[in-house]
């Protein structure tokens, strides 16, 4: 009998022990501190991507008190309901904080819709609004204008991220891309029209397209100045019996344009 209770007091003593150590580690991985870091471009301070981000912050101080352990990625990121701002980056850090990164998107991109305004959208292809004007306000320059309809919308901003990645800009040098079929060469071709008077046509856009848009910029650095000023730059797909898929040349007495 002695025995038997001995064990009873034993199991009970490990069950309180299990409890008080679940609870313990509950009580330390509680959600305390919610570390936000803003990485903002507007000037004016009572923007509306600021009402966005003071709206987003208020959401993660929200979650303090749940436990970090069991807190889910779609809380996290479901607290930034605005199209303006969004989550960068976020981590756990234990026992009790949350770090994130909040970025305030880019105008880059304006299309004009059927009532004659402009819709704007970031450089990842997120809309931001709609305004009567296509000048970013940040600089008061135009944003690139994408003349393309829905369908090859996607295709579009790709295209002019590779260009960015390869040229180091897009809103300085290109002033508009357009859509288009080449029915001689049979291809539907996307065209970068550059401020400096040169257009850029990719022809079969989606393929080779980051291969295609380096091989543009390889060939661009070998141009004159009086070259860049008229002309287009071809990319192109080749034969499977060439050398290379893909390949990039000038043509200084066309520009490009397409129907």
């Amino acid at each position: 009998m002695t025995g038997y209770i001995r064990k009873a007091v034993t199991a009970i003593l490990i069950l309180v022990f299990i409890v008080a150590a679940v609870i313990g580690v509950g009580v330390i991985t509680t959600l305390r501190n919610v570390n936000v870091e803003y990485i903002y471009y507007s000037s004016a301070a009572d923007g509306e991507s600021d009402a966005e981000y003071l709206a987003a912050v208020e959401e993660l101080n929200a979650l303090k008190g749940e436990n970090l352990m069991f807190l889910e990625d779609e809380r996290i990121l479901d607290c930034v309901t605005g199209n303006k701002v969004y989550i960068e980056s976020y981590k756990k850090v234990f026992p009790c904080s949350v770090e994130v990164v909040l970025r305030e998107r880019v105008e880059q991109y304006v299309r004009r819709n059927s009532q004659g305004l402009y819709d704007v959208y970031d450089v990842n292809g997120v809309y931001l609004e709609t305004r009567a004007s296509a000048l970013n306000p940040s600089d008061s320059s135009p944003d690139v204008l994408l003349d393309v309809d829905d369908r090859v919308l996607g295709s579009a901003i790709e295209i002019c991220a590779h260009f960015r990645d390869s040229f180091g800009s897009i809103r300085d040098l290109v002033s508009s891309v357009t859509a288009g079929y080449d029915g001689i060469l049979e291809t539907s071709e996307m065209t970068l029209h550059m401020y400096s008077g040169l257009s850029i046509v990719v022809c079969d856009y989606d393929e080779f397209t980051a291969e295609k848009i380096q091989k543009v910029c390889e060939e661009y650095g070998k141009l004159s100045e009086a070259q860049k000023l008229k002309g287009a730059i071809y990319a192109v797909s080749l034969n499977d019996d060439a050398e290379g898929d893909y390949a990039a040349y000038y043509n200084p007495d066309l520009d490009g344009l397409t129907t």
